[in-house]
């Protein structure tokens, strides 16, 4: 893929935006819509893992499925004519949560901003049967945007590739094997045990990130992986108190009960989490997605067509 390629006879290829181990994300403009710009995902074509070819479709389907304002929108996903396969995602301006935090400890009141908008989107991703399983500051972006006449920061949290999905065998995972970042891991998952992988992993992940947020530093680091792994599982963090003494009591008590080892000693939502993090319920948006309704029952899109609702 070269600038200037054009894609499914759509999209002109203008930069590449950045380049990983699987593939590639380039910048692209619509050729029929003037001013559209889109990010194309591209997967590399040496890679023929049927496993990783899973996991990049399954990204476009949790995002397109949960269709919420604080995960990167997929508008489309396609296999090019050389058998390639390719995301196009909403291209988003602005900078990732690790490159905020690359400049030091961050307010307080932005933290929890952050966090509930994280936290909405990982509440939907969880009611849908979703756990992400790699939640870092590297896959939440923020985006400054103008809203009422004021400019906030809207955060968006991207990268379903490696999520699990309750009750799903689309990716079969040999236990032992290290899915996910490890810093960001909770020990069931930094062990490969992922059958005990749910919501409360994603918990873990989501304390990890608020403990950096605050301190500008990371809960576990090593010079190796193996020596992070190892403090995941076996050591705690350094106090947060001392490091971020302008937080109260009540945020360094939800950051420690998060990041607890024992999954069954943390908070059992990520709301209860936000809810004791910030002192405020996380509100469900209207129109978000919830579990599969039961066989028989119309999905909450038909419902909304025959009550006239979408119409409205």
């Amino acid at each position: 893929i070269d600038v200037g390629s054009v894609i499914a006879d759509t999209y002109t290829i203008e930069a590449l935006l950045g380049r990983g181990g699987m593939g590639a994300v380039f910048l692209a403009s619509h050729k029929r819509l003037a001013g559209k710009h889109v990010a194309i995902k591209i997967l590399h074509t040496e890679v023929e893992d049927a496993d990783i070819v899973a996991r990049f479709k399954r990204e476009a389907e949790i995002a397109a499925k949960l269709n919420h304002p604080n995960i990167v929108g997929v508008i489309d996903y396609n296999v090019s004519p050389d058998g390639t396969p390719y995301l196009v995602l909403d291209y988003l301006e602005g900078e990732t949560l690790a490159h905020r935090i690359d400049r030091g400890p961050m307010p307080v009141d932005q933290v929890l901003s952050i966090v509930r908008q994280v936290g909405s989107a990982l509440a939907a991703a969880h009611r849908a049967g979703i756990v992400h399983r790699d939640l870092k500051p590297q896959n939440i972006f923020l985006v400054p945007t103008v809203v009422d006449g004021r400019e906030v920061e809207i955060a968006k949290v991207l990268d379903f590739g490696i999520s699990k999905i309750r009750g799903s065998q689309t990716v079969k995972t040999q236990d032992s094997t290290l899915l996910g970042t490890p810093q960001y891991m909770a020990p069931e998952q930094a062990l490969g045990q992922h059958a005990s992988v749910d919501e409360r992993t994603d918990i873990f992940a989501l304390g990890a990130i608020v403990y950096e947020m605050l301190t500008g530093q990371s809960a576990f680091s090593g010079a190796s992986i193996p020596e992070v792994v190892f403090k995941v599982v076996y050591e705690q963090p350094a106090p947060l108190a001392p490091l971020a003494p302008s937080v109260s009591p009540a945020i360094v008590t939800a950051v420690t009960q998060a990041m607890a080892k024992p999954a069954q000693d943390r908070f059992d939502s990520v709301a209860g989490f936000v809810e004791a993090l910030t002192g405020q319920p996380l509100t469900v948006t209207r129109g978000q997605p919830t579990a599969t309704a039961p066989p028989g029952e119309p999905t909450s899109a038909s419902r909304r067509v025959a009550t006239g609702e979408a119409l409205a």
